[in-house]
């Protein structure tokens, strides 16, 4: 399993956790496990060290507790959704140094406290989902700012209602 670079693994029977182990697949680009209630408990912290991975799917899980900081790791990955879990807790500045990443989907989970200000790192960002959270305070003015000239690609900058953001030059959508 060490020469593995792609997992998909969604809307079937598995149940369980993954493994810690999986972090020894050192050659994995895409791991999706998704629409599976399941399959749940923490993410594991070893994700964090498959650094080619480009594309991390796990929503619509039953993941519990905290988004790891590890991630922050994987400096290949363009695409991280979770949304749709039972995460909780501060979102991870660490997730601000993956400056690749174009899609981030925290979505209809219990996070809270505020966006980290490293989100304005995302320089290749296209869509963040955020809604559905408990995450509160004001949209950091370095994530507005990849909203702003001519080459902005992002598309959607969703927000849970409790955040503070101008919906003409930042956000796109509270809910």
């Amino acid at each position: 399993m060490v020469n593995l670079t792609s997992v998909f693994v969604g809307h079937n029977q598995f149940e369980g956790q993954i493994p810690e182990s999986i972090g020894n697949c050192k050659k994995l680009k895409e791991l999706q496990v998704d629409g599976l209630y399941s399959v749940g408990g923490r993410i594991p912290t070893t994700l964090g060290q498959l650094s080619n991975l480009e594309f991390l799917k796990l929503d619509t899980c039953d993941f519990t507790g905290v988004l790891p900081k590890q991630l922050g790791n994987l400096k290949q990955l363009t695409f991280l959704d979770v949304s749709a879990n039972s995460l909780k807790g501060e979102l991870p500045t660490e997730l601000g140094k993956l400056v690749n990443m174009k899609t981030l989907g925290l979505a209809n989970n219990d996070f809270t406290g505020t966006v980290p200000t490293e989100f304005g790192n995302f320089v290749n960002l296209e869509k963040m989902y955020l809604q559905n959270t408990d995450l509160e305070g004001i949209m950091p003015p370095q994530v507005c700012a990849l909203r702003k000239g001519n080459d902005t690609k992002i598309e959607a900058l969703q927000v849970p209602c409790d955040v503070t953001c101008n919906m003409d030059t930042c956000c796109t959508m509270c809910s």
